[in-house]
């Protein structure tokens, strides 16, 4: 089945029980959804995708589970074959995720040496993203490696539930079909109605009270983060000339220009995470953080350890003929906009092979995003205000294109200046709170 005709049927075009007027499609997918596929480890989507939370994975939730909970599978131990498993990743809310190398890409240590796995893959460890909206927000995971949630339902059953054989596909439909009714709220399944329909999204309206903080807030997001996260979907980036200005020309060794990017006199303690896009739309960059402290063998301020990659792009599958190696060589720069000796996540790049998407993740849409704590691709943002900050003092003032300087002194010593005051910031999250 197509997405459109899935999406068609969830909103409305099936047949509904007489007694509860719920759509016996949706009942389907929701028990497929809800309970554990046979030859599995014990995991169902539910048990990840947590629906009191809207269907994401919170540190908290984990802590208030039972030690012997599906949710605690030996996959997603810190060290898997370890005789006592601990699971302080898990406890942060992050899933190890494996991914396959693209056809033209090795992996390398810090000799240049290729090191890479018989099975051609890495792992990583990601947060677990909602599934509302999911029905105007494909391609689907943080790198869009899934196209449709079909394909999404079945990677995570593969790898997340350990599911073998694979489930009869009819329901995968199913599963597809009950997270295509998924909203965050009825705004958000307005502008699914209107998609399927083949029509343009109204704007939001919330009915703000003039001059309240939600509104001078809304006013502030339209003339700033709405330069990223514009239009009503809240998910496609409007301004090509924006989209472009994330993707610098990128030199034979990886490295990149970047007079003008960078904030002079500031020492930026994050890497500025970049990526490929379609053009406007499932866009991939700019959405995430990986602290300093996260790198390699370091612990990050939470005590977790992630692994560290160097990765060999070859210019065809044949992999004979080197293209680059990625992060650059000390001390070049490249398209994260900070010398790194290694990334913990290489992001788009490893599915798409191109050294452009190094570090690269989706432009999560942000409607319901005051409920969707933590925040980025590795959870390392506990709130919406952290959130605030890094883009207030980091993020925004590195690009000269968005036009947004940091004219706002420092909130406390030892930091940059800001392009929000504190002010700001309040009215800001007052509006975030509502979408």
């Amino acid at each position: 089945m197509t997405k459109l005709v899935l999406l068609v049927a969830a909103l409305g075009a099936c047949a509904t029980d007489p007694d509860t007027g719920v759509a016996a499609s949706d009942l389907r997918g929701q028990h497929f959804f809800d309970t554990a596929f046979p030859h599995t480890n014990g995991r169902a989507c539910a048990t990840c995708h947590v629906a009191a939370d809207h269907f994401t994975l919170t540190p908290a939730h984990v802590a208030a589970t039972a030690a012997d909970d599906p949710l605690f599978a030996r996959i997603d131990a810190d060290d898997p074959a370890a005789a006592v498993p601990t699971f302080d990743h898990l406890r942060a809310g992050l899933v190890r995720v494996t991914l396959r190398l693209a056809d033209n890409l090795d992996v390398i240590d810090g000799a240049g040496n290729v090191v890479t796995n018989a099975s051609r893959t890495i792992f990583v460890w990601r947060g677990v993203p909602t599934v509302e909206n999911v029905a105007y927000t494909a391609p689907y995971q943080l790198d869009g490696r899934a196209p449709t949630l079909a394909e999404q339902a079945l990677g995570a059953l593969r790898a997340h539930s350990e599911l073998a054989p694979d489930p009869d596909p009819d329901k995968l439909d199913e599963v597809a079909a009950f997270e295509l009714t998924l909203f965050s709220s009825s705004a958000a399944a307005d502008v699914a109605r209107a998609l399927a329909a083949g029509q343009q999204p109204a704007p939001l309206d919330l009915h703000l009270p003039a001059d309240s903080a939600a509104a001078r807030g809304q006013a502030l997001f339209l003339a700033t983060c709405a330069k990223c996260h514009g239009t009503p979907t809240t998910h496609v980036i409007p301004d090509q000339a924006v989209v472009d200005s994330f993707f610098p020309v990128q030199h034979a060794d990886g490295t990149i220009d970047i007079a003008g990017f960078l904030p002079t006199g500031i020492a930026i303690p994050a890497t500025f995470l970049q990526g490929v896009q379609a053009p406007h739309e499932g866009t991939y960059g700019i959405s995430g953080l990986t602290l300093l402290g996260q790198l390699g063998a370091f612990p990050n301020p939470s005590g977790l350890r992630f692994p560290h990659y160097r990765i060999r792009f070859y210019t065809d599958a044949t992999r004979t003929q080197r293209l680059v190696d990625m992060p650059p060589a000390p001390p070049g720069i490249g398209p994260a906009l900070f010398p790194e000796p290694f990334s913990v996540d290489p992001g788009r790049a490893i599915v798409s092979g191109d050294p452009i998407d190094w570090e690269g993740f989706d432009v999560p849409q942000l409607r319901g995003v005051a409920r969707t704590a933590p925040y980025f691709h590795d959870n390392s943002a506990p709130d919406l205000r952290t959130v605030v900050d890094l883009y207030s003092r980091f993020l925004l003032p590195a690009d000269p294109v968005l036009g947004l300087p940091a004219v706002f002194p420092p909130e406390h010593p030892g930091l940059p200046p800001e392009v929000f005051s504190p002010g700001q910031k309040a009215d800001l999250l007052a509006f975030l709170a509502l979408l």
